[in-house]
């Protein structure tokens, strides 16, 4: 029979005064991971064998960054835990003799590195002085006997000096790669994270397993799509991906994954309303400099043609083969936050990269139709409106497009909608091309009195070089005026549904293979004179 073991928020933070009589080191074994958008719980097996009384546990392969507050034990009866606290993989007490030999050898090697060094540096020296011509007279008059002694000592002296500084540096490298076997060697024992010491109180001899979980925060999970539509009369197929980021300093290998779309770090708490004070403002004047503007605008470019490269995870199959078919995976929705649980096991090492991991393929019912709004964008857009899309379970991410089996873009999938349905943009069409332009005549501008009576006339065109009809919502807009001086009237429509709120014009509208429609919408506005009207 197993049990918890509690720890209570005393015990956590104590410190004790002396030291156990028994010290064991154990290694912890990554089980299960369940990342969130922001952090990870790590679940571990420890296997022990432990004294009958007091027994300080040091237990290696644990994330460097683990909270301590987070941390839970349970094990076999018998064991009571008295304190915990966490140390860094350089602070770890190591009791296996083998270990001890390792630092024993690189101690050796690292003083006999020095010592190569130094002398190194003295050959180098001495070399740079016998190269001073002044030893040779220094361009003065000198006995050309005592000459000739100089240069032969000098030959003789010149290439025993660089033998041994060539020698030395032969020396220096195959030290410096023992140093780097032992110290790899060392890491199997210590490993790149931390380490959890345990205090403990055993009523008796125990030898089986602990199971250890805490919450560590370097690690993440974002989410990313493949959107792909063969042509606008088949399902959209939706690759459900997710790229996993992790540098706890303990690789996880051969780990059940489960991906979280809550948040462990975001504070729980309700808000509550303060009383709000209504007070009078005095508008105050500031003055930035060019370089304060700058910042300013520097901070809100963003850049998107650096992507990161990402790097498949190794997924274990039953033949323990690397594979990249997808996986079977469950999701299960919670009151405030979904998870996918993957069935098969994963190998994700801490090195910081995204690594991509499939979640779930999906083939989704879609009405495709054409998007084009020529006043910002000279091109159609292909949209897909999906219905029901809440079933999927999508969280915000970047999405590859592929549509007629090629590449034509990247979008972004936003499912934070009120909507109950979700548009997903398809990428440009360079079949279908939309053009605007104004039209001019002699009455396009008109005066009488002190006011002014402007014109507006716009033509759309839109051509279908496709080979199949499409189906298009297009939009344009008239101004809509925040001054009584400034009067607008939409004169003609051109048959589009008007938003008088906005001033959006919309057509929904039907082309045929090889066709070109085209419509036209007016609107006026009449200003004083004497003032110019902008609208953009």
């Amino acid at each position: 029979m197993r049990k918890f073991l509690f720890v209570s928020l005393l015990a956590l933070y104590a410190t004790t005064g002396s030291y156990a009589q028994d010290k064991i080191n154990a290694s912890a074994e990554v089980r299960e991971v369940t990342v969130y958008t922001n952090g990870a719980e790590l679940t571990n097996k420890v296997k022990v064998n432990l004294p009958k009384g007091s027994t300080t546990l040091y237990i290696q392969n644990v994330a460097s960054d683990m909270d301590i507050k987070s941390v839970q034990l349970s094990g076999p009866d018998g064991i009571t835990v008295l304190s915990l606290r966490q140390e860094h993989a350089a602070e770890a007490q190591i009791l296996n003799p083998s270990h001890r030999r390792l630092m024993d050898s690189l101690d050796i090697s690292m003083a006999k590195l020095e010592s190569l060094n130094n002398k190194q540096k003295a050959a180098q020296g001495a070399l740079k002085i016998l190269n001073n011509d002044q030893l040779l007279g220094g361009g003065g008059k000198v006995d050309l006997g005592e000459l000739s002694k100089l240069v032969d000592y000098y030959q003789i002296k010149a290439v025993e000096l660089n033998a041994t500084i060539d020698k030395l540096t032969k020396d220096i490298t195959n030290e410096n790669k023992i140093i780097a076997r032992l110290s790899e060697q060392i890491r199997q024992y210590t490993g790149n994270g931390g380490q959890l010491v345990v205090q403990l109180n055993n009523a008796k001899a125990i030898q089986g397993e602990l199971n250890v979980s805490y919450l560590t925060y370097s690690a993440n999970w974002q989410a990313y799509y493949d959107l792909r539509a063969k042509s606008i009369e088949t399902p959209l197929d939706i690759l459900y991906k997710a790229r996993v980021t992790q540098y706890t300093g303990v690789d996880w290998k051969n780990v059940k994954l489960t991906l979280s779309t809550g948040n462990p770090a975001q504070n729980g708490d309700a808000p509550l309303l303060n009383p709000s004070y209504a007070q009078y403002y005095s508008p105050q004047i500031m003055i930035r400099g060019a370089s304060s503007i700058n910042n300013q605008m520097q901070n809100k470019v963003q850049t998107f043609g650096t992507r990161n490269v990402m790097e498949e995870v190794a997924v274990v199959g039953s033949s323990g083969n690397s594979q990249l078919a997808i996986p079977n995976t469950s999701i299960v929705e919670n009151q405030l936050s979904a998870t996918f649980e993957i069935d098969v096991p994963y190998d994700i090492a801490s090195n910081g990269q995204p690594h991509s991991v499939t979640l779930k393929e999906f083939a989704h019912p879609a009405l495709f139709k054409y998007y084009a709004v020529p006043k910002l964008d000279k091109d159609a857009f292909l949209l897909a409106e999906i219905k029901d899309f809440e079933k999927l379970n999508l969280v915000p991410g970047e999405a590859n497009i592929l549509f007629e089996n090629m590449f034509v873009g990247t979008s972004f999938i936003n499912p934070n909608i009120t909507t109950d349905t979700l548009n997903l943009s398809m990428g440009r069409d360079k079949s279908i091309s939309v053009k605007r332009e104004r039209i001019m005549d002699e009455k396009s501008s008109q005066t009488s009195g002190n006011s002014k009576r402007q014109t507006y006339t716009y033509e759309l065109r839109v051509r279908n070089s496709k080979s199949t009809a499409i189906n298009m919502l297009l939009k344009d807009q008239y101004p809509i005026s925040t001054d009584k001086s400034i009067e607008i009237d939409l004169v003609d429509a051109g048959g589009a549904s008007v938003n008088k709120e906005t001033g959006v014009l919309t057509w929904m509208i039907t082309v045929k293979p090889g066709e070109t429609k085209t419509y036209r919408f007016t609107f006026t506005v009449k200003h004083p004179k004497d003032k110019i009207v902008n609208f953009n």
